[in-house]
Formats: structure tokens, sequence, C-alpha cells
């Protein structure tokens, strides 16, 4: 597992499943973070600075933004998702993977933290995936990896995914990582199923298994 900071159980929390527009207060600062994750058939890390293009081209893509406010069509939108993780990473706030394929050097998409300033206390778990890549069962391997983390690693009470209630595909990928629907709230204009399970619900279906 990755090297990590502490993590406090009630951190501030962003948005994935939904959307990739940051809120303006940010979470409480940590300590530094180095953030990398290792499954059977991917790697998990750190934004980096360089991955801007890519990403650009990935936000971009209607597929890749399906259930969201809408592609990105400037650069600029990137640069500040790309700074906002870097960011969160550089003051020990869990944030964002870059998802990457161990059989190739590109990222395919993003999994982790998001921290919503209308959802306090709670930490969300969010992901997207490159079109051509889906149906492998490589983002719910990548969410199971930051379930774990946020687990095992954080220690964190529970964790939620936000997912509209038309997206079947990413539900299915909550409901493989062991999340149950808790309600249904409008997030950002978009009628959105929350998922959520705790560390008591992880613990217990860890030990089954």
């Amino acid at each position: 597992m990755a090297r990590t900071a502490a993590l406090a159980p009630n951190v501030d929390t962003a948005p994935a499943a939904i959307d990739i527009v940051f809120g303006e207060a940010d979470p409480p600062v940590e300590s530094a973070i180095t953030m990398e994750l290792n499954t059977a058939r991917l790697i998990l890390r750190s934004f980096r600075e360089d991955d801007v293009d890519r990403m650009a081209q990935l936000f971009g893509n209607p597929n890749f933004m399906r259930f969201s406010l809408g592609v990105f069509t400037e650069r600029k939108q990137t640069v500040a998702f790309i700074e906002k993780v870097i960011g969160w990473d550089r003051t020990g706030i869990p944030s964002q993977f870059a998802v990457v394929p161990k059989a190739e050097d590109a990222v395919i998409g993003y999994c982790g933290f998001y921290h919503h300033a209308e959802l306090p206390g709670e930490v969300e778990i969010g992901y997207r995936l490159h079109p051509d890549y889906w149906n492998r069962g490589l983002i719910t391997e990548a969410a199971r990896a930051v379930r774990d983390h946020a687990f095992a690693d954080l220690k964190l009470p529970r964790v939620i995914s936000l997912i509209h209630a038309e997206y079947i595909p990413s539900r299915r990928v909550a409901e493989k990582n062991g999340m149950k629907v808790e309600k249904e709230i409008m997030f950002r204009g978009f009628p959105t199923l929350v998922y959520a399970i705790s560390r008591e619900e992880w613990l217990v279906n860890r030990d089954a298994s």
C-alpha cells in the first residue's frame, strides 16, 4: 500500500460520479502525502503536471464525461483540476489517483477521493474511465483498491459515492464495491443516489470472504 499521512475521520468533502467542479471551501490541511496503490492490473498514482494534456483529452470526451455538467472546452479547466488534486496531495489531503494500466504508460482515467463543501463530514469515492477500457472490470478494481485504502490505511468511518440515478454502469461499480443506496438527493441539479459503506460493514465483508 501507499505511504500515507493520518487523516481525521470527519474531513470536509468534493465531486466524482456526478461532476468535477470543486467547491470554494478546501478541506483542512494534514501532513504531506505520497499516493500510490497497486492492483493486479493497475497502478493508481498521484497526478503530475505532465498529465494535463492527456487529461484534457479525456475531459473533452463526451462518453468519459457522461452524466456530468459537460465536457471541458478549455485547457485551463483541466489545469485547474490537476492543480487542485496536486495541491491536496502536497498538503496531505487524500485526493484523486491517476489510473494507469500496468501494461501501458498512459493515464486512462481517475479514481479517488472528493471532498464536497455541500456534504460536510462525507468522503466520496469517485471515478471515470476512458470508454475504450469499459467492460473489463478495471474501474471496479480501482474503486475497490481506493475503498480498501480508505478503511485499512486512512481509518475512515465510511465512504460514499454520488451517482446519477440513470447512470447504471456507475451504480454497478458502487454495488460491486459493497455499497448500498442510502438515500436519493438533488445534488447540483441532478437526481443523485447516495451509495455508502461503513468501515464496520467493510470489515464484516472482508472477514467473510
